[in-house]
């Protein structure tokens, strides 16, 4: 059996964690920029706040209504999402981490334990540990235990678990299930199924398999064995390897500055290069895009990119930022507002199979460093991971990373962030007793 943890709200509750006045009242959480509705208590769900609203649309029912607003912290989110990972592999040794807030529990070899009642041992733990309310549910796959899950945080009256198992029970939660609720099926999915009067899980579950396989691929057959209940999703407790890496932000404010730009970009490939060195890894290949806001038509749009080849793999902050400014030179333009700039890292290789040019020893001393040189780089950015890590992130930086007056204006706007309570000493808070 397999176990779908969820987090309730969870941006919602890691605020609640450290500030228990919001317990009961309404409060959301804004995306970068303070953009959109991310995350909403069910207070703020009560009051009619839809998920993925502009904030600039309901700021004035939020005023109205006390809605309590935060901009997102993804640093306390990270690092709470971690506690409670660490918390359930206390009790289940086998744990997948699908999401910041879902987690999938392996069940195997407890088929003498109640699940229901592991269930709630877990939910209690998370939450006596955390301070985070979850709910679960279980089942003989992954599909399945999503279906459960949606039913576990819908019920009242199941403790926030449920155990999907009979077949009877299994056919008619399928059929109160629109096909598009299931787990891999996006919008062409369900106007493809809807052609053939497929518009319940139940409807899917009910087709021949050779038909599913026509109209869905090998992807669509798997979906319909998990209905079945037959796993053909193994939790995986080891993320794979990744193809690339990709930082970018949109500006709080629009930019026509190279300067700044410059900037942004080497703050982001600062980012994946630090990335890289947390993976072992090293890229070949450093991507930059910028682009205009496509919304606004009144302003001239320009979007561009360009790929740069490195001619040796690297992780080293300053191969990356050189590198992405010379792709950035490339496609810069004078006069167009800019919304958005990025850096992509592709070609990654475990850094130990880093494969060096056939000339390095002789053109390298010329151009680059030598492999003596290259192992007090590989220093240097170990000692500068270590002190960010222990004394904070961005305490020692790269020159170019830094912003000055007329640069600032990229930064992500984050008027209304929580402190970093458990990642920063001067943010955690104090108790006194009298």
């Amino acid at each position: 059996m397999i176990g779908l943890q969820d987090c309730n709200n969870f941006y919602v509750s890691c605020e609640r964690v450290f500030n228990p006045k919001l317990e009961g009242k309404p409060v959301i959480v804004l995306s970068n920029n303070d953009g959109a509705v991310v995350s909403r208590s069910n207070e703020a769900k009560s009051l009619g706040v839809p998920m993925g609203i502009p904030y600039f649309q309901i700021k004035l029912l939020a005023e109205m209504e006390n809605i309590h607003v935060y901009s997102s912290n993804y640093t306390l989110y990270g690092d709470i999402s971690g506690r409670v990972l660490s918390t359930v592999k206390d009790i289940v040794p086998d744990v997948e981490a699908y999401s910041i807030d879902e987690q999938f529990l392996d069940f195997k070899g407890m088929k003498h334990r109640d699940l229901f009642q592991l269930g709630l041992e877990i939910k209690n733990k998370v939450k006596q540990h955390t301070g985070i309310p979850t709910c679960m549910g279980i089942a003989k796959t992954k599909t399945l235990a999503k279906v459960a899950n949606h039913i576990a945080k819908k019920s009242l009256t199941h403790g926030g678990i449920y155990v999907l198992e009979h077949k009877k029970l299994i056919e008619t939660f399928l059929s109160l299930t629109p096909v598009g609720d299931l787990w891999g099926i996006g919008r062409q999915y369900v106007k493809k199924l809807g052609s053939f009067g497929v518009r319940t899980a139940f409807d899917l579950y009910k087709c021949k398999e050779s038909f599913v396989r026509q109209q869905m691929t090998v992807v669509g057959q798997r979906l319909w064995h998990e209905l079945h209940g037959t796993p053909c999703l193994p939790i995986e407790q080891t993320s794979k390897p990744k193809q690339n890496i990709c930082t970018s932000r949109s500006f709080s404010a629009l930019q026509t500055d190279l300067y700044a730009l410059k900037e942004a970009v080497a703050n982001h490939a600062s980012a994946c290069a630090e990335k890289l060195r947390g993976e072992s890894s090293v890229a070949n290949y450093v991507q930059v895009f910028i682009n205009t806001n496509p919304h606004r038509s009144e302003d001239d749009q320009y979007a561009n990119s360009h790929t740069w080849t490195l001619p040796v793999a690297s992780n080293d902050s300053r191969d990356l930022v050189r590198f992405a400014f010379l792709a950035l030179q490339k496609i810069f333009k004078i006069g167009y507002k800019y919304q958005k700039c990025g850096v992509i890292v592709s070609g990654l290789v475990p850094e130990n199979a880093r494969q060096l040019t056939l000339f390095e020893s002789t053109s390298i001393r010329q151009e680059g460093p030598t492999p003596l040189d290259r192992m007090q780089d590989t220093r240097a950015m170990e000692v500068m991971d270590v002190l960010n890590k222990r004394y904070g992130s961005g305490v020692v930086k790269l020159g170019a990373t830094m912003s000055t007056t007329q640069t600032e204006g990229w930064k992500m706007q984050r008027s209304l962030l929580s402190p970093r309570y458990t990642t920063k000493f001067s943010d955690i808070p104090v108790a006194r007793c009298s």
